[in-house]
């Protein structure tokens, strides 16, 4: 019980800012673009660095490449179920929100729940992981489904500047740059706005849609299949980590495995309001898969730990 507490007094705040964002685009038809601009070109590249200075680069090569690789991984049931259960929804959205997990903005604050600081560089380091697809190859899957060639939404992986945050993040981590402890502080409170944000666009974009029309079999259907596969999937990856390279303990392995339960990341809403495309289905999935990950996410919890 006292897991679970933590779990909902550190993660169920943030869910009342798609309630504010609902009510605010109900009340004075406030818009997202302006939003999601500040976090994609200043709060987020600032997140990505001071999270990545944080993280063992070793450490990191290893649980990122899981985390890539199982993000790669999923586009395989992401075109399974546009061809077999969703036909009508847009194929690169559906592969963008398979693939893209909420490390930074869900299982940043679970984590620290569960383990305080302790597991941090773990998460941290799956965070960077999920960051070079995301902002890469999920944005490029987002900038498509406004039917863009591929060399134009390829050419827009390049303007963000979240790519160029990882780079730079890298450089200064292998050159053993630390920030100072003030600096920390700013990136926690900038951590908890990027969070709160996310979750603001979410409701903002809920708001303008007709619940009324929306087949909550399709979407129950998507997201099993999504949660489904995740795990099978990260469960394959760790095991052939512990058969070949054996650098996780068990209770890494653990909170790795718990990394299949978290919801859709919510920069898929940010992506799609900045770039204007498909962000009534983005925000849909979105905050439906949150709405399950809380769920999900504290009796896995209680069972694994």
């Amino acid at each position: 019980m006292e897991l679970l507490q933590e779990l909902l007094n550190k993660v169920l705040p943030l869910y009342g800012f798609i309630l504010i964002g609902f009510f605010a685009k109900k009340r004075w038809q406030l818009g997202s673009k302006w939003i999601s601009k500040i976090l994609l070109y200043l709060l987020i590249p600032l997140l990505i660095i001071e999270n990545m200075l944080q993280a063992e680069l070793s450490e990191s090569a290893v649980v990122g490449s899981i985390i890539f690789v199982l993000a790669l991984a999923m586009n395989i049931p992401a075109i399974i179920c546009k061809r077999f259960v969703a036909k009508d929804f847009n194929g690169s959205l559906l592969k963008g929100s398979f693939s893209y997990y909420n490390i930074g903005w869900f299982g940043i604050p679970v984590v620290m729940a569960l383990f305080g600081n302790e597991q941090m560089p773990l998460i941290i380091s799956a965070y960077v992981g999920n960051v070079f697809y995301g902002d890469t190859i999920g944005y490029y899957l987002i900038s498509r489904t406004k039917g863009l060639p591929v060399k134009e939404a390829a050419k827009n992986v390049f303007r963000i500047p979240a790519l160029y945050a990882c780079i730079i993040a890298v450089l200064l981590n292998l050159f053993s740059v630390n920030l100072p402890q003030r600096a920390e502080l700013i990136g926690d409170v900038v951590g908890w706005t990027v969070s709160a944000s996310g979750m603001f666009i979410i409701g903002l974009t809920l708001a303008d849609i007709n619940f009324q029309q929306i087949r909550l079999w399709n979407f129950a259907k998507i997201l099993g299949l999504r949660y489904i596969s995740g795990a099978v999937l990260l469960v394959l990856l760790l095991c052939l980590e512990k058969q070949f390279m054996q650098i996780l303990d068990d209770d890494k392995s653990k909170l790795m495995g718990l990394i299949a339960s978290f919801p859709i990341a919510a920069n898929l809403v940010v992506f799609a309001s900045f770039l204007e495309t498909e962000k009534k289905n983005s925000a849909l999935l979105v905050g439906i898969s949150s709405i399950i990950s809380l769920v999900l996410v504290p009796i896995l919890c209680l069972l694994l730990f």
